[in-house]
């Protein structure tokens, strides 16, 4: 269920809420008014500049995430980071991968082109999934990474059609976890592997102010599990764990990174009301997690895991 924030934040100029969060402190503008109308925060009467015709599926917060995270990709870790995580599969162009939650499909299309591999991916958000197929026609991969929307909480797979499973930050809005894997271990061939990076409490059913106002602030509910419970449930399906890893600091890195890439040229384009707004959404989204990452309450973590076969000679190898 998604949540729904105040429409007051975005009366606080864009710049101003930037700048405070890159500055790491918190602002409040306690706004006044003059003769009953509100401060004007100067931001309305400015248009957005395309250097090309803007695409129909192509909105204001599609635009911005991929200014801010690179083409087709909505989180940190750009074609180099997929790379760099997916190489324990060794993917060739006779295998066939499931992607949770792929976005805009950017990571699939780096796969598909890069190793040849027919990638599924499946985004819950339908506005990202039309636009992610969208994005893979574009570049002439729609057959070998195709993106469409689901329901993770209640989809179904076919038994034993993937080699490999990727997802990254995206099982912490799934709520019922146990579903998910159980159908991931049935679509998984034998000897198949699980990748994926979520964000994770830094310990079993903790809470803290800081993550019940995260809870409450983020556009999908978060479902959080520590890596304990991930490590738990992969063994129950009896996964060998290849890998557990705490990837916060480097997460971390490339969140800042990326927003100070951005906000060195956000000011060469103006902004109308529309993607001002928007903006000030994702800047207050990231500096939500940021702060719970650098407060030591959330975590990123990666894992790996490799079904094992059990039926035959082989199963007791």
């Amino acid at each position: 269920m998604a949540n729904t924030t105040g429409s007051h934040s975005a009366k606080i100029p864009m710049r101003w809420r930037l700048k405070a969060w890159w500055e790491g402190y918190d602002l409040e503008l306690h706004q006044k008014e003059s003769d009953g109308k509100p401060l004007d925060t100067g931001e309305a009467h400015h248009k957005v500049r395309y250097e090309r015709p803007e695409m129909r599926w192509e909105t204001a917060r599609i635009a911005l995430v991929q200014e801010v995270w690179g083409d087709g990709l909505v989180g940190p870790g750009g074609e180099e980071t997929i790379l760099s995580l997916v190489k324990p599969f060794g993917l060739t162009p006779a295998m066939s991968l499931l992607e949770l939650g792929a976005g805009l499909g950017g990571a699939a299309r780096v796969m598909a082109d890069h190793f040849g591999v027919w990638v599924t991916g499946l985004e819950a958000e339908s506005q990202l999934a039309d636009a992610g197929m969208e994005l893979s026609n574009m570049a002439g991969l729609a057959k070998k990474a195709q993106v469409s929307c689901f329901d993770p909480d209640h989809f179904e797979l076919q038994p034993k059609t993937y080699d490999c499973v990727f997802s990254k930050e995206f099982l912490f809005t799934v709520e019922d976890k146990d579903r998910l894997f159980r159908m991931v271990d049935l679509a998984l061939k034998d000897r198949g592997q699980l990748l994926f990076t979520d964000f994770v409490l830094a310990e079993p059913k903790r809470t803290t102010a800081g993550l019940d106002k995260w809870t409450a602030t983020e556009p999908v509910t978060p479902h959080p599990w520590a890596m304990e419970d991930y490590v738990k449930a992969l063994t129950h399906y009896k996964l060998d764990i290849r890998i557990t890893e705490d990837i916060t600091r480097e997460t971390g890195k490339q969140i800042t990174e990326c927003w100070s890439n951005y906000m060195a040229r956000v000011d060469q384009a103006s902004l109308d009301s529309e993607a001002g707004s928007v903006l000030v959404d994702e800047v207050e989204l990231w500096t939500r997690r940021v702060k719970l990452m650098k407060a030591g309450d959330l975590k990123v973590c990666r894992i790996l895991g490799v079904k094992k076969p059990r039926d035959g000679l082989l199963s007791d190898w």
